[in-house]
């Protein structure tokens, strides 16, 4: 049943798909948690579905989703995260929108699924003069999704970039990796991937849409030294502080691209421990060049914060699973495609008995 899904399901073969808009579900207000020189409101509107050209899709945890960051060097390591702020600025104590906690991770932030946070500029290994950007030296970001089975091609996973209004997201490519193993002294890191992966190309999102609090919104970002722990040296300042309700191009907005299973050239049936996330300027010949991200050769270090492959900003929305919903068009495509199978078969299956 499963093949003749995937056979008779027209998204099959497409290339990854921009999306339109955002249905969000209603408030769920929690209790704020102060760290550091953030205030946490942890009031959140998790993402009921999206709308693509081609379709609708909803949203489901990935089981057992953990993420690694993994760093070209052990020093000069930071990390800049971005918040949608309630309130006026101040670059001492921010109240903002997001989820957090006393002791917040930059994992946590990436596991979120909430569309007011994100990593800003992850793959930069050089800050260029780009004021509000710190070199983070990440290299690929890996979520781990254990023994994950494809069941509809179709299916994937939605990324949100945070961008100034007019443009439509910058590069990143993505691979699923199948085998994990001991790389670099680091456990459970991919040590096989399915391909050399697909290149999503700068401004291929969709246009802007509406953030979890709709109008104009704000951010800022909040800088740490502390690698993956955001509460140490952490430093603030406002990247968009306009919210008059005319959108310009100094303003932040969200746009989102949809990568599904079939564009990561696996199949139903397919089994995956995971994906990663790697820059756009990454030289990649072979899926084996993908393992080892100390490679300089194939992981660049000199990446330009200023640029596409550097200037990638990721929404904290990656521990999520998107699944395509049929149109009822659709849903009649697959019926008379099955029911012109069985009959096919009845017919083989009388002559055989004749």
């Amino acid at each position: 049943m499963l093949a003749l899904l995937a056979v008779f399901t027209p998204l099959g073969l497409m290339a990854q798909v921009q999306v339109t808009s955002v249905a969000y579900s209603a408030l769920s207000n929690g209790t704020n948690v102060t760290s550091n020189k953030l205030t946490y409101a942890n009031d959140y509107n998790a993402v009921n579905y999206i709308d693509t050209a081609n379709g609708n899709y909803v949203f489901a945890n990935a089981p057992g989703a953990s993420v690694a960051f993994r760093r070209s060097t052990a020093t000069n390591n930071n990390a800049t995260v971005f918040y949608q702020y309630s309130g006026a600025y101040s670059a001492t104590s921010d109240t903002v929108y997001s989820k957090g906690d006393s002791t917040p991770t930059l994992n946590e932030v990436m596991l979120s699924n909430d569309l007011t946070q994100g990593l800003r500029n992850p793959f930069a290994n050089l800050n260029s003069g780009l004021v509000d950007a710190t070199t983070s030296n990440i290299e690929r970001i890996d979520f781990s999704l254990p023994n994950f089975t494809v069941t509809n091609v179709n299916d994937g996973f939605v990324f949100f970039d945070l961008e100034n209004y007019g443009n439509n997201g910058d590069g990143f490519r993505i691979a699923a990796f199948t085998a994990t193993g001991t790389v670099n002294g680091q456990a459970n890191a991919p040590t096989t991937y399915a391909n050399t992966g697909l290149m999503v190309a700068a401004n291929s999102f969709g246009t802007n849409v509406a953030a979890p609090t709709g109008g104009d919104v704000t951010y800022m970002r909040a800088s740490t030294s502390g690698g993956d722990n955001l509460a140490s040296s952490q430093t603030i300042a406002s990247i968009d502080t306009s919210s008059d309700g005319t959108l310009t191009s100094s303003d932040l907005v969200l746009v989102g691209i949809l990568v599904r299973f079939s564009d990561l050239g696996l199949s139903v049936g397919s089994v995956i421990q995971g994906y990663s996330l790697i820059s756009s300027d990454t030289v990649v010949a072979a899926a084996s060049d993908l393992v080892n991200w100390r490679n300089s050769a194939v992981y660049l270090t000199n990446t330009d914060a200023t640029t596409s492959a550097g200037n990638m900003d990721f929404m904290g929305f990656g521990a999520q699973i998107s699944r395509y919903v049929p149109e009822p068009s659709t849903y009649g495509l697959i019926f008379s495609g099955l029911a012109c199978a069985l009959a096919g078969w009845r017919s083989w299956r009388r002559k055989a008995i004749a």
